[in-house]
């Protein structure tokens, strides 16, 4: 009878995995009388007294159920749980074949892995005292030693009087799945702890942050502090810096005064030592009342407010500053160049300074050959770099930054005049300006003064920055 036509046996074209419980149910009746053999008992043939399917149903069956790519098998519960069948696909997954795995009587016991034995003991005799489906994963032991991991889904099959039968079941492979999930879980297991590690380095970070911004917050209070402390200071300086100067300047008129009326008066008249002693008198005077009016000078550079909005023409403002030293530069036979000079950002009364004090030491203190001054301007992001290049006599590496000082001056002062307070006034103005200025020289080679100011606004591009 074809298998659309058995009243007891309705065999679909294809079977999903689902569908392996009702299938095995269905064959449980179907390998009954084929199983069984013939020097059964009573009991047995009592089982099999139904009509016998005819064994190409059962074949037909066998065959479907060998293409199912699971691990079917039952086992009789009245022969010590010993297998009765087991489909081939074993062999493939585990590497026993039927025969092996169904002549063992304790095969499938020793191939569970030992983690899981007591497990599915458990589970065992659960299914078999509550006739409950078991669903459950175990590990096998293949043959090569490999871990198989097995979805089990078992059925418990009972008489007609209600007496454990025996159970059917399905396994199916899901190795690849467990592992899969194992190292998902051991991947996120992973990234836990470099989520901590990171989290616990990240608070570190955060309280070492912390800490900082405190101690500098502390810090920026401290200088802000220090800062007004010192404006504050300076104020008062450069307040009392002027008004020493200022009012010194009276009481050292009449010092100058009387001492050259006694130089006039008494010079000759007196001992060598007396006349000595009136020049020491007026000469110190002197001086005084000119570092007096130079101290001035420096506190009137601090004191202004920058017009920052004040254009000044480099190549005028150095005419006029060459006209006041004519008698200097005639007296010396002095010759001043100059390149092309620009339009400047700096008020012009600094910029006559900073020439006129460059000019007047670089003529000062000239060699044995008449002095020569060349004068050239740069241009490089929005500032113009002031080269003044002599022939004098030079300066020793050891003093390029000491001659800057105030009051500083390195030959005897006998031997030229002034207070030394000139390269202090310069550097003054140049760094109100935002730049710097400094010197390169050797001793009997001259000098070359670099100083950076800022260029006017229309004039900062190239190439017509120049007036």
């Amino acid at each position: 009878m074809p298998a659309s036509e058995d009243p007891k046996f309705d065999i679909p074209d294809g079977i999903a995995l689902e569908n392996a419980e009702a299938l095995l149910l269905q064959l449980a009746g179907a390998f009954s009388s084929t199983i069984v053999t013939a020097d059964l008992s009573s009991e047995k043939e009592e089982i099999t007294r139904e009509t016998p399917v005819p064994p190409d149903v059962t074949a037909r069956y066998r065959t479907l159920l060998e293409q199912i790519p699971a691990v079917i098998f039952m086992a009789f519960l009245d022969r010590g749980l010993s297998e009765a069948y087991v489909s081939p696909h074993i062999e493939t997954i585990l590497g026993f074949t039927q025969e092996e795995w169904l002549n063992d009587p304790v095969r499938w016991y020793s191939q569970i892995h030992p983690d899981d034995r007591t497990r599915w003991s458990i589970e065992a005799a659960q299914l078999i005292l509550s006739g409950k489906s078991l669903r459950s994963v175990y590990r096998i032991i293949a043959r090569d030693g490999h871990i198989v991991w097995f979805h089990c889904q078992v059925k418990l099959v009972l008489t007609e009087d209600g007496r454990p039968w025996f159970l059917h079941g399905a396994a199916f492979d899901i190795t690849d799945l467990k592992q899969a999930e194992i190292a998902l879980k051991q991947a996120h297991d992973e990234l836990d702890v470099r989520v901590r590690d990171r989290t616990t380095e990240l608070e570190q970070v955060n309280q070492n942050l912390q800490r900082e911004i405190a101690e500098r917050k502390r810090a920026e209070a401290v200088l802000a502090q220090t800062v007004e402390e010192l404006t504050r200071s300076n104020a008062d300086l450069r307040q009392f810096a002027y008004s020493a100067s200022h009012d010194l300047q009276e009481p050292l008129r009449n010092v100058a005064n009387y001492s050259e009326w006694l130089k006039v008066r008494y010079q000759g008249k007196l001992d060598a030592t007396a006349d000595q002693f009136l020049d020491f008198l007026t000469d110190g005077a002197q001086r005084m009342i000119s570092m007096i009016r130079d101290l001035l000078a420096y506190t009137k550079v601090a004191n202004e407010a920058q017009e920052r909005n004040e254009v000044t023409d480099a190549t005028v403002t150095l005419a006029k500053v060459t006209a006041d030293l004519q008698k200097l530069i005639l007296d010396n036979r002095a010759v001043i160049t100059h390149g092309p000079l620009p339009m400047l950002a700096v008020r012009e009364v600094h910029l006559r300074q900073l020439f006129q004090n460059l000019i007047a030491n670089a003529i000062k203190y000239r060699s044995d050959v008449p002095p020569c001054i060349h004068i050239s301007a740069t241009a490089s992001d929005g500032y113009c770099l002031f080269s003044l290049a002599d022939n004098g006599v030079g300066i020793a590496s050891q003093f390029h930054q000491k001659i800057f000082g105030i009051f500083t001056r390195l030959e005897d002062r006998g031997e030229c005049s002034g207070t030394g307070i000139g390269l202090a006034i310069c550097k003054r103005i140049v760094e109100r300006y935002g730049g710097r200025i400094w010197v390169d020289s050797e001793p009997k080679h001259g000098a070359t003064f670099y100083f950076k100011v800022p260029l006017a606004c229309s004039t900062r591009q190239p190439p017509n920055y120049f007036g």
